[in-house]
């Protein structure tokens, strides 16, 4: 199942938040993945995950900002200190849990493989030897190279 975090360097981003005079937390995020975190028509980063890193702010009485870059580049530029957390659909793992702390989840959801709905795909196996579209760095991506080799992420 895949779990909604917040990926966040706890200890720093409360020394970090604590030390700015101007209160700002800035997150990290990876605005593709709609209705989650996408960028609207105004070209506005927004979305559920938007809303939540938001009422972050807004209890710690700080602004927010989002800067959007591509999911597999989040948690290199987080350890970089490029932002203070990221909030994304992000599954905890034990690779990405030796490399950042995360929140509680507050967001489960189902991860599913999108076809036409008259179309000759049903299954894994009908997709066998086919390229498949999918986000770099995810676990979707890391499932497809260990479980199914045969289709082509």
């Amino acid at each position: 199942m895949k779990k909604k975090l917040i990926v966040m360097l706890l200890a720093s981003l409360s020394v970090h938040a604590a030390s700015v005079s101007a209160r700002t937390l800035h997150f990290g995020t990876s605005a593709t993945y709609a209705p989650y975190e996408f960028v609207d028509a105004d070209n506005k980063i927004v979305g559920f995950d938007i809303d939540v890193a938001n009422a972050v702010c807004k209890e710690m009485q700080a602004e927010c900002s989002f800067t959007n870059q591509s999911f597999d580049s989040l948690i290199p530029s987080l350890r970089f200190k490029k932002f203070d957390a990221v909030i994304a659909g992000m599954d905890m793992t034990p690779k990405r849990e030796q490399q950042v702390s995360f929140s509680q989840p507050y967001y489960e959801g189902l991860s599913a493989v999108v076809v036409t709905r008259k179309g000759a795909y049903h299954t894994f196996a009908d997709l066998k030897g086919k390229k498949v579209g999918l986000e770099n760095g995810t676990t979707h991506q890391r499932y497809l190279q260990d479980k199914q080799q045969a289709i082509t992420p």
